[in-house]
């Protein structure tokens, strides 16, 4: 079941049957279920009759048939919830017990059953040769499988929430939020309501990329963010306090270092299409590349030069070498590196 033909369903009050939820991105599991529930089963002051929730990785069918006979307390349908499941392990008698379920649904129209799986908790097989639980239950599970969003997707979603409370956005803006905060949808739900009421409080219906840098919480990865700043300003005062920070909060010292990498890699990117003549449209098409960060890529990249990011490239290699065959490793390699090259 497609996620199109799920919300045609519930706006024509069409539902019915045994759902599973699943998939990589947990917020929209626990979203269309709460669609679900509220179509079904809206009346919380019957929720201990209409929508009854179980847990656990080990499902217990006899309970769930249980449930399913029980006709539902003021209402037409009831909802039977089992949070967490885990399809990987089934036995051939616990197959069966699945398959009875499904048949004594079908018995009882007034119930539906909604089951939860957490990612890997149910085997797929491939595209060319599904496993054996998809050929055998796909025509009688309403399966929805909710697998990655691409960028393209976080950024059409965040976009909508940002309208929903009457703010605007540009892509730019949703794009230096999914770079400083991460592409977790839970995390960037929390940031958005956020931004929202910071860009409101202000009189203002936008949020720029400037706000997002200033509020947005930021992931491990971007915890080195102040150090990409104090590298683009060749500051070595903000780079040693941004460096003495992430100690205290015992950043990786390796993330740290493939963070100074990938920033010099771009800045050496950006200066080669410089010398080459390109502008910034083409530079942006060239890398895709965030329009913000490149605004402040140019100068920087004119700053160093290309010959002197060359060189200092050439240094990250021999540090990185150095650390992994007995040479100076950890935060004195970054510190060692910093005091030579900003």
């Amino acid at each position: 079941m497609d996620i199109q033909s799920f919300k045609s369903s519930l706006k024509s009050g069409q539902v019915g049957g045994l759902y599973l939820f699943c998939g990589e991105e947990d917020y929209l599991v626990r979203y269309y279920l709460k669609s679900l529930r509220e179509r079904v089963a809206p009346d919380e002051a019957f929720a201990v009759f209409n929508n009854p929730v179980f847990d656990g990785e080990d499902i217990d069918f006899a309970q769930i048939i249980e449930a399913v006979k029980a006709p539902p307390m003021m209402s037409d349908y009831k909802l039977i919830e089992w949070r967490h499941a885990d399809f990987t392990g089934l036995r051939e008698g616990q197959l069966e017990a699945l398959e009875e379920l499904i048949s004594v649904l079908a018995e009882h129209p007034y119930s539906i059953v909604a089951f939860t799986a957490d990612d890997g908790c149910v085997d797929f097989g491939s595209a060319k040769k599904p496993s054996a639980f998809i050929k055998r239950f796909e025509k009688q599970i309403n399966i929805l499988r909710f697998e990655k969003s691409t960028e393209n997707q976080l950024y059409a979603w965040l976009k909508k929430h940002f309208d929903h409370h009457g703010v605007e956005v540009n892509l730019d803006t949703v794009k230096t939020l999914v770079f400083r905060s991460g592409r977790s949808m839970d995390v960037l739900a929390g940031e958005v309501e956020k931004l929202c009421a910071l860009a409101l409080s202000r009189g203002r219906s936008t949020v720029t990329p400037d706000d997002v840098n200033e509020v947005a919480s930021s992931t491990p990865e971007c915890d080195t963010f102040a150090l990409s700043n104090a590298i683009i300003e060749r500051n070595k005062a903000k780079a040693y306090f941004a460096l003495e920070d992430m100690k205290l909060r015992r950043v990786d010292p390796t993330v740290i270092m493939g963070m100074v990498a990938r920033t010099f890699d771009d800045l050496a990117a950006v200066s080669h299409m410089l010398d080459d003549g390109l502008d910034s449209a083409k530079i942006e098409s060239a890398l895709n590349m965030n329009k913000y960060k490149l605004k402040i890529y140019i100068p920087a990249a004119k700053n160093y030069g290309t010959a002197r990011l060359g060189k200092i490239i050439s240094d990250l290699a021999v540090a990185d070498a150095g650390s992994k065959y007995g040479g100076v490793t950890g935060y004195t390699a970054i510190e060692l590196f910093i005091s030579k090259n900003l």
